[in-house]
């Protein structure tokens, strides 16, 4: 398929395919699937392994990416014909975002759904130093085996802590300007989309005021009897509240509806904003939305220009008006064949 710089729909049945088209692409950017967690259940009935593979234009450079995944899960990445160091080096090449019925609930989920939302900016704040993220997984990893080990002497774990300080906050610093920088612009949404709440993002860096080598320090006798880090840049998380109650405890499913857009919305005009443009893929988001609601939705997308891949079971359902349309690239999908109207 040949892509527009802007608007991208497909259009058909359900179950004729149109998803899959949206999950290859986060498959290629982030190698995770947004349906399922379990990506070899992705992978065709009668196949060994699944294949993505694409061209991405970034101003006059064209970069050509394909990763392949089978059924162990063992991946093949590739980046303008070598081999890929690592899936973020494609991640960087194609940032992707979606707003989907799969979409995760971030407000009321796991404080590890929240650190991927937070990581997803900080990895982009940062320019894309995957390096620094795989330093202090390799450095948390490191001080965990040798707390499980047993060791005696609590100083042993310090060259594992000066590491996971270094790295952990240039990590919690690239955490807490994108945070910053989605912030006014959630609040500005949610009044936008109709929340009719006053909403706050509260960061929480998972140590503490202190610096970070002292926090880790003064916890070594308690994570020596846990045999793991408590304490740390992998603990982080952020707070929805309303005023001093969190959002998760007192708004309704449909609050949280509006307010979970609204999250990723701001996140896709933070980056906007700063000259970073992602793909934002939107299944069949008129499936659980009224038309009014998806048509606000709509006007603050097309606002960031970004391309965008969205899915419906027709016209009507994506709930773009008809001079939109006009000007958007429209694919059909049956029994997964695609064609270009």
């Amino acid at each position: 398929m040949s892509l527009g710089p802007s608007l991208n729909l497909w259009v058909g049945s359900n179950g004729a395919g149109k998803t899959s088209v949206l999950e290859a692409v986060s498959i290629l950017s982030s190698g995770r699937s947004f349906v399922t967690s379990r990506l070899r259940s992705v992978i065709a009935f009668d196949q060994p392994s699944l294949t993505v593979f694409g061209q991405v234009a970034q101003a006059s450079t064209i970069h050509r990416m394909a990763i392949q995944v089978s059924r162990d899960e063992e991946r093949k990445l590739r980046l303008d014909g070598a081999i890929a160091r690592g899936q973020a080096s494609l991640s960087k090449v194609l940032p992707v975002l979606h707003l989907t019925p799969h979409v995760t609930d971030l407000i009321s989920g796991s404080p590890g759904d929240r650190r991927r939302f937070l990581d997803w900016g900080a990895f982009h704040w940062s320019g894309g130093k995957a390096a620094s993220f795989a330093s202090l997984r390799r450095a948390l990893l490191q001080r965990n085996t040798a707390l499980r080990s047993g060791i005696l002497a609590e100083t042993a774990l310090e060259p594992w802590e000066r590491q996971i300080a270094l790295f952990g906050e240039a990590v919690d610093n690239w955490r807490c300007s994108f945070l910053e920088s989605v912030e006014p612009l959630f609040k500005g949404l949610c009044r936008r989309l109709g929340l009719g709440i006053e909403l706050e993002l509260q960061y929480k860096n998972g140590w503490g005021s202190m610096p970070l080598l002292d926090a880790l320090r003064q916890s070594r006798s308690r994570d020596v009897k846990m045999r793991t880090t408590a304490l740390g840049p992998q603990r982080a998380d952020f707070d929805v509240r309303r005023s001093e109650e969190r959002a998760a405890d007192t708004l309704s499913r449909g609050q949280l509806k509006v307010a979970n857009l609204a999250l990723t919305l701001s996140q896709l005009q933070a980056a906007a904003n700063i000259g970073i443009s992602p793909v934002l893929c939107l299944d069949d988001i008129g499936a659980e939305l009224d038309k009014e609601f998806v048509s606000r939705v709509w006007q603050e997308v097309l606002e960031t220009k970004v391309q965008v891949l969205a899915t419906g079971i027709d016209i009507e359902r994506i709930g773009l008006s008809s001079d939109r349309v006009k000007d958007a690239n429209v694919f059909h999908v049956k029994h997964g064949v695609v064609e270009l109207e």
